[in-house]
């Protein structure tokens, strides 16, 4: 799958196996990846650069996945998101689901690469 356009994706994933095999997913379908390791990078590469798309885990280190995302609707609240998590809340995620700002996915890990380009283009199509 292409995109109409390349693609800048953050990817936030503590995992850095994951997240290789993420990236070179996504640089498969002529994405630019940048990846940062927890919610605190994640807002600061937000801050400092302008992201096509968020692709995050839920759980990690300093500031998780779901806290990261509530802050960040705040300053970009029509970001595409998907979520990666191994185990996904059930009900999705409490005052973030999709319409409550820009389109959100969540995806249960492992996630293979049809997956997660399905995803992608499922958050593009609601922009």
């Amino acid at each position: 799958m292409r995109f109409a356009r390349p693609l800048k994706i953050l990817l936030v994933e503590d995992d850095s196996l994951t997240a290789m095999a993420m990236a070179r997913m996504l640089e498969m379908a002529h994405c630019t990846v940048t990846t940062v390791t927890d919610g605190e990078a994640g807002l600061s590469a937000l801050a400092d650069g302008s992201f096509d798309a968020l692709i995050t885990d839920l759980v990690m280190p300093r500031l998780g996945g779901e806290a990261m995302i509530r802050r960040l609707r705040l300053d970009w609240p029509d970001l595409p998101i998907v979520v990666l998590s191994a185990s996904p809340p059930e009900d999705g995620i409490p005052g973030l689901q999709d319409g409550e700002g820009g389109p959100l996915v969540i995806l249960r890990k492992p996630v293979l690469a049809g997956e997660l380009l399905a995803a992608m283009e499922r958050v593009f199509l609601k922009t």
